[in-house]
């Protein structure tokens, strides 16, 4: 059972009911956590203790193992009702500035930390940041007012402080304290009040004195050099920090970094108070005697809320290092660092581009390399070629004769052939080129000629031939040589090709690299530029939304040159080879409902995202990994493009044809027909304000190639657009 001193509106108990809970979990306690509001502030003392014992008769029909109860109003009142049940359960508090002794002494079973007010320290904290001032310490007449003076009046006294508000003030034995006026007038006139002072003085204000003419003056801004400090959070003070026309410390960390206008104080930390209590309530679940506990003072440190710094225009800079600062921005706290962190990432993209550019004339040497060694290769090749089995033949008389090693090795019976049966081993588009070489032959137009003929002797493809002949016209009779050159040919058709693919491997790493250099240089700019002038923000003055935007664009462009660098590597290790594949049993449903989850949140505002699936799940060999990253990338691009209506994910199962298919549909701007297969291309981008670097369609299209499937694509413009991916089921 957790009882909480105010009201349940009270913003400091925002979420503290889970941090408590997750501060059990840490000591592997699942605790069930009930919240009761005291709303001390709401009541009289004798409604407040009668409030609490009827509350104490539900918890004891619940019968919690523990109760937790935090700050003073709380303490006070589960002590004072006098229920029976308090007897009987463990008891930690925290929070409490002003424990009850006497009652304590009644209840053994009750400990916890004491959250001692330090007013020196705070007022110490006051004069480092601002020097002497006037502080006016806020109190008031009731029990618990007069208690915080008490506290106030001793530590002064302890420090030499003789007047308090310009009288004397002295504390007996029992710890009465009374003031009395002397002959010395502290302040003669006003006028001094309007100067600094040379030493710091203190001012008792009462907040609950409404008629009070020295609260008002204290609250117009005519008391200058003034600062406030809470003694306690009530329904008087808890807006005193917001009126007063200068800055509020405090004792206590009730309202402070709630927007109560505490600037800080020497405070313990809600965070602290949460895991000391639930520590010490695990100690005491786990078997620890509450009576063998002792109460502890709370720790403490230096806090200032940097929403409250930047009220009152206090720089960083006169704040001691060891000043806790809460909310401070993410750019204010690391500012130094984030300048330091855009310079090395301008000089790490220099010398990357220095780097491509170094691997661009690598590879351009190599490149001659290589062609120099192809020509060898060719020049090897046809010795090798010409070193090969050559058969003798003879054409006599309209009939062929082979030597007995050719009919071995073209796999055919040993026979002479007519010329009709020889033509009918010819290609259809080598006879006429044959018949042509006879003739012109035998009309004596050329005694040698070499013919190249693609021939199916043995019925299982046609291969290339060369004959070699001589025509002896006196005895009619062709004479020459013959032999296979298949492998010759494929060799010469892979050189050509490869000359092709090393020309083409040139225009395209070309414009691979005029195209990086476009869309690195871009961004590079803007990086550059804007931290310069970050840099530079003592002899240019910026305005702090200028300089928040400025980091924004560094951020944004630096983000966009990461995916730039991180999509060439990926294609670069796909094409290579080089790139992992995990293939493994994958449930489609589960992976498409990961995905809708997650980019649920960031679609644009008046975008819904939906999700179709079959009622029976399929499971397919895949790697879940890649298959992620394009179904994402394909709901990126769809978000980039629609504005308004709807993006929809999901599959089906053609068990028959046994394919799965997996589609991205949205109703954005779509894509012209002429332009749809340009997409894949690389650096393609159908709209170049568009943020992206054009890589991200082409890495999909390879991953799905290697996935053994294929992409479609059906779109019209101003209709929308709907990417397939077909996968063997």
């Amino acid at each position: 059972m957790v009882i909480e001193s105010f009201e349940p509106e009270y913003t400091g108990y925002e979420g503290k009911k889970e941090k408590i809970y997750k501060e059990f979990k840490k000591h592997g306690i699942d605790a069930d956590i009930k919240t009761f509001y005291l709303d001390c502030d709401s009541y009289l003392d004798a409604e407040e203790k009668n409030r609490m014992y009827n509350f104490l008769d539900t918890v004891a029909y619940w019968n919690p193992e523990l109760i937790l109860v935090y700050d003073d109003q709380a303490a006070y009142s589960i002590m004072a009702c006098d229920h029976r049940f308090i007897q009987k359960v463990p008891v930690v508090f925290d929070g409490v500035n002003f424990p009850n002794w006497e009652l304590l002494k009644l209840y053994p079973n009750i400990t916890g930390f004491w959250d001692k007010p330090e007013y020196m320290k705070t007022v110490q904290l006051g004069e480092m940041i601002f020097g002497p001032m006037y502080f006016n310490i806020w109190t008031d007449n009731t029990f618990l007012g007069r208690k915080t003076t008490k506290v106030f009046l001793e530590e002064a006294k302890n420090i030499g402080v003789e007047r308090v508000s310009g009288k004397l003030f002295t504390i007996d034995r029992n710890g009465a304290y009374s003031f009395t006026l002397d002959s010395i007038t502290t302040i003669k006139d006003k006028s001094r009040i309007l100067q600094k002072p040379k030493k710091t003085n203190f001012r008792l204000i009462d907040a609950r004195e409404s008629t009070s003419s020295g609260l008002l003056w204290s609250l117009s801004g005519l008391a200058r050099y003034t600062l406030f400090v809470q003694s306690k959070r009530d329904f008087a003070s808890k807006r005193l920090g917001l009126f007063a026309n200068g800055p509020t410390l405090s004792v206590v960390n009730e309202g402070f970094g709630l927007k109560e206008g505490i600037l800080g104080g020497y405070l313990t930390s809600p965070e602290t108070q949460i895991s000391q209590s639930v520590n010490l309530a695990t100690e005491i679940l786990h078997g620890k005697k509450v009576k063998d506990i002792p109460i502890t003072p709370s720790p403490k440190e230096y806090l200032l809320d940097w929403t409250e710094m930047d009220r009152w225009n206090i720089s960083q800079s006169n704040v001691p290092d060891y000043c806790h600062i809460i909310k401070m921005p993410f750019y204010e706290r690391y500012k130094l660092q984030l300048i330091i962190i855009g310079i090395l990432a301008g000089i790490a993209i220099i010398l990357i581009i220095f780097y491509l550019i170094y691997l661009y004339f690598r590879e351009n040497r190599n490149k001659q390399i290589a062609q120099e060694n192809l020509k060898k290769g060719e020049r090897f090749l046809s010795l090798a070629l010409a070193g090969g089995k050559v058969y003798a033949f003879q054409l006599r008389e309209n009939k062929f004769s082979f030597d007995k090693e050719f009919y071995i090795d073209a796999g055919i019976e040993e026979k002479i052939l007519p010329t009709e049966e020889f033509k009918v081993c010819l290609h259809p588009k080598n006879q006429e080129s044959f018949n042509d070489d006879v003739i012109n032959a035998r009309l004596g137009k050329y005694q040698k000629n070499i013919s190249q003929i693609r021939c199916n002797f043995d019925g299982k493809g046609y291969q290339w031939w060369e004959f070699r002949y001589t025509y002896n016209k006196e005895e009619d009779i062709f004479n020459g040589l013959c032999l296979n050159i298949q492998q010759s040919k494929e060799a010469e058709q892979e050189l050509i090709n490869a000359r092709q693919k090393a020309e083409e491997s040139d225009k395209m790493k070309s414009a691979f690299l005029a195209n990086m250099s476009h869309e690195i240089r871009t961004p590079l700019n803007a990086i550059v530029g804007f931290s310069n002038i970050i840099a530079e923000e003592e002899e240019v003055e910026l305005s702090a939304e200028e300089r928040n935007e400025f980091l924004g664009l560094i951020n944004t462009n630096s983000e966009l040159l990461l995916k730039l660098i991180n999509d060439i590597l990926d294609l670069s290790r796909i094409e290579s080879g080089r790139m992992d594949f995990s293939f493994k049993s994958c449930n489609l449903t589960d992976l498409m409902k990961n995905i809708y989850y997650t980019h649920l949140v960031l679609m644009p505002p008046e975008v819904e995202l939906r999700i179709d699936l079959p009622e029976k799940p399929v499971v397919i060999e895949t790697d879940p990994l890649r298959l992620t990253q394009v179904i994402t990338n394909f709901i990126n691009n769809a978000s980039k493009f629609t504005h308004k209506g709807y993006i929809q994910i999901g599959y089906t199962c053609d068990i028959i044809e046994e394919t799965v298919e997996i589609y991205v549909k949205d109703t954005g701007i779509g894509i012209p027909k002429e332009k749809q297969q340009a997409v894949f291309e690389r650096f393609s981008k159908l709209d170049e304000f568009a943020q992206g670097t054009g890589l991200g369609l082409a890495i999909c299209q390879v991953i799905v190639k290697r996935f053994g499937g294929e992409i479609r694509l059906q779109s019209e413009k101003g209709k929308g657009s709907c990417f397939t991916i077909a996968l063997p089921l």
